[in-house]
Parts: structure tokens; C-alpha cells; sequence
């Protein structure tokens, strides 16, 4: 298999591992930090006594910030595979239209870089999605397991 692409491509390719490991290291610091928050003493800690849901609203409120990049990097993600297509189809047409002739050796390069960053764009999107929703629940639960623990105190 020929692994050679071409420079858009490879620009794509840059920027979308960029992106993944971006999502996946907020990920991971976000996980750490819900790990920290799942031990009880660690929220007696943070919350000695009953929040109100302003002091929720604000201790969460960062985590929820960096929980909302998930999405817009996915979203970008997707539109530089979109992207990666067109220039990859648009190629393979000025390839056609310099040689004069239509053939699979003059298209296969440029469908080649389409497919590829589609599917590059892709497996950046759909786990930074899937971040998403676990770090959406996971503040979710923690905030009730926070309510939880005052109103089974009293």
C-alpha cells in the first residue's frame, strides 16, 4: 500500500491528531479529577457543609467549560474530514483534467486522501462525543451523590 499523501492531507492529519490529543488529555484529567471526587472524604473535604446550588453551580462550572470543548472539537473534527474530501475529489479531477484522460491510476490518488481524512476525522469525533457523555453523566452523578450526602445526614 502506498502511504505517500498529499500536503492538504497532510495538514489535516496534523491537526487532527492535534485535536485528539487534546480531547483525550482533557479526558483523562478530567476522569483524575472525578476519581478524587468519587471518595467521600474528598467531598466532605470541598464541601463541609451543604452547598447551595449557586456553590454547586460554581464549583462544577469550570469542569463544565472544558466538558463543552468535547463537542466543538468533534464538530471540527468531522468538518476537517469533510474538508480532506473535497480537496482529496478535487484533486483527483485536476489530476484528470492535467492528463486528459480518466483512469483509476489518475483518480486513486486523490480518493485516496478523501477516504483517508474522512476516516482520520472521524475517529477524532466520534470518542471526543463519546468523552462527552461520560463526563456530562459523570458531573451529573457526582453533583447528586454531593446533594446525597447532606440530605441522608439529616
Amino acid at each position: 500500500m502506498n502511504w505517500t499523501f498529499s500536503i492538504p492531507a497532510i495538514l489535516i492529519f496534523v491537526l487532527l491528531f492535534a485535536f485528539s490529543v487534546l480531547s483525550f488529555a482533557n479526558f483523562i484529567r478530567l476522569f483524575l479529577g472525578f476519581r478524587k471526587l468519587d471518595a467521600k472524604k474528598e467531598r466532605e473535604t470541598i464541601f463541609p457543609n451543604e452547598p447551595s446550588e449557586e456553590d454547586l453551580e460554581l464549583f462544577f462550572s469550570p469542569i463544565e467549560r472544558t466538558i463543552d470543548w468535547f463537542p466543538t472539537i468533534a464538530s471540527v473534527s468531522m468538518l476537517l474530514g469533510l474538508l480532506g474530501t473535497v480537496i482529496g475529489i478535487n484533486t483527483a479531477f485536476g489530476e484528470m483534467e492535467a492528463q486528459g484522460k480518466v483512469s483509476l491510476e489518475v483518480l486513486a490518488g486523490g480518493i485516496k486522501d478523501a477516504l483517508n481524512t474522512t476516516i482520520a476525522g472521524l475517529f477524532v469525533a466520534i470518542p471526543c462525543l463519546l468523552f462527552h457523555r461520560v463526563s456530562e453523566n459523570k458531573v451529573r452523578h457526582l453533583s447528586e451523590k454531593i446533594v446525597f450526602d447532606f440530605s441522608k445526614s439529616k
